[in-house]
């Protein structure tokens, strides 16, 4: 029976992949709770708008575009989205029950859904954001810059959201 051998590198490696998928899952925690402390209602289409403005940001690189010149593009489509779905979804059923509105954000969620398969097809895309993935050696352990990148953003938003919400 062969025992596998613990290095602290190792160990090192799997924290910083740890925090970095933690910082993911904080960012689209607070999202959630932002969107239903605000309107009152759970968004089960709040993955499925993400993903759509992933992939217009995505589109708008692929035909020459940095990704700081599609940011605050993508930015305001997603703002002018998010509006137009309140606007013409949620509030004309805010007084419903529960259960109509989460009819109505998983009905959503199943058009973007067929939407982006119809736009931009199935196949798994690659997409270059805003942080390098070279690595950077911290005590003989490789992290990405991507990592640290994901990590700060997440921090400052957070913070930002704290002094905003204050």
């Amino acid at each position: 029976m062969a025992v596998a051998a613990f290095t602290w590198t190792e160990f090192a490696q799997q924290l910083a992949a740890g925090i970095r998928e933690g910082a993911i899952y904080a960012g689209l925690a607070l999202a959630l709770v932002i969107i239903y402390r605000s309107t009152r209602v759970i968004n089960f289409a709040q993955g499925e708008l993400a993903t759509f403005t992933t992939f217009i940001a995505w589109s708008l690189m692929n035909h020459g575009l940095s990704f700081w010149s599609a940011f605050p593009i993508v930015l305001a489509i997603a703002f002018t989205g998010g509006v137009a779905i309140e606007r013409i979804l949620i509030r004309p059923v805010e007084n419903a029950s529960v259960l109509t509105i989460v009819i109505i954000t998983l009905g959503l969620a199943l058009l973007l859904n067929g939407l982006m398969s119809i736009i931009w097809g199935g196949q798994n895309r690659q997409f270059h954001g805003p942080f390098s993935t070279r690595t950077i050696d911290v005590g003989g352990v490789p992290i990405s810059v991507q990592d640290i990148g994901i990590v700060v953003t997440s921090l400052a938003l957070v913070a930002l959201l704290a002094l905003f919400f204050r």
